[in-house]
């Protein structure tokens, strides 16, 4: 990734109108796609309101003495900027939206804040309240975990499941791809549009593996977090899967495309999946569908909140 440099505050950006799945697009500095991917996971459920107007105000929550806390915010509309005046961090594939951008500054707004004023309860809350901060993204530019993540957006404990490396342990549910493919399937509603395409009950992202194959950017990239959507395939008369597939969205949305064919299986089925504007065969979006094989092999864990 190239170098972290602190940014310009000379662009400025409105939330834009109803998030959506498709919108936030990790930027190229900072290695924050579990937190992107969290942001696309909670628009695919609705789980973040639309904003009409600044300051801007998001809840993030930590566990003090054994508590949740949920901790609100505030950020205006002053965004970073590269040296060429363009989004240096998070935006959106829609470019009429900023609210991508306007989430990640107040996330590192939160970061930093705690961080500066955890002892000085005062002084923390005075600075949560600013919105006219200018968070250093730099110091935080590193891998995060994505179960923590998960929880600081929704306050909620992570149901996680991790791949063990050890095929004895009776209480992993994580040792197949067909026990795995069935425990999201589980963990999903039924679309409108088809028994066979079926989208995550709550948000949800899955994360690969942290070593291993160095896989290139037309199959699945290593240690990367992508939000977990769904599943797809095909049933028989009776209603029992015949083919199965995992829907993820890639947090680079459009800059980099979806896995090619034969690099992994990926499904194609033509038509609508579970959204007006997501087609599986769109090879550009970020939003794809991996065999559960492939999903087994490539991915190390996955974690959705509770209803």
């Amino acid at each position: 990734m190239p170098e972290c440099v602190q940014p310009s505050w000379s662009i400025s950006g409105v939330f834009g109108t109803t998030p959506n799945v498709k919108d936030p697009a990790q930027g190229p500095v900072l290695e924050n796609c579990s937190l992107i991917a969290a942001f696309a996971s909670l628009a695919w459920k609705g789980r973040i309101s639309l904003q009409t107007g600044s300051p801007y105000k998001f809840t993030f929550s930590r566990i003090v003495n054994g508590n949740v806390i949920g901790e609100t915010q505030y950020a205006d509309t002053i965004l970073p900027a590269d040296s060429t005046g363009k989004i240096m961090h998070a935006r959106s594939d829609d470019t009429s939206k900023y609210w991508p951008a306007i989430y990640e500054k107040a996330y590192y707004m939160w970061l930093q804040n705690v961080d500066t004023y955890q002892n000085n309860p005062t002084a923390l809350s005075d600075a949560l309240k600013s919105a006219s901060g200018r968070p250093l993204y730099c110091p935080y530019r590193g891998a995060q975990n994505p179960v923590t993540v998960l929880f600081q957006l929704t306050g909620y404990k992570v149901e996680e499941i991790i791949k063990k490396t050890s095929t004895t342990n009776a209480g992993d549910v994580f040792k197949s791809a067909d026990t795995v493919f069935a425990d999201i399937d589980r963990w999903c509603d039924n679309c409108p549009r088809s028994l066979t395409n079926q989208a995550i009950r709550t948000p949800a992202v899955a994360w690969t593996r942290d070593a291993g194959t160095v896989y290139s950017d037309t199959t699945i990239v290593v240690q990367h977090t992508y939000s977990l959507l769904g599943v797809a395939g095909t049933k028989d008369s009776n209603q029992n899967w015949m083919t199965k597939y995992i829907v993820l969205r890639n947090p680079f949305g459009t800059v980099r495309k979806d896995p090619a064919p034969g690099s992994v299986s990926v499904y194609t089925a033509g038509g609508l999946w579970c959204s007006t504007n997501i087609y599986l065969s769109d090879p550009n979006d970020g939003i794809f569908a991996i065999s559960a094989a492939d999903f087994f092999k490539y991915f190390a864990g996955y974690a959705w909140t509770p209803v």
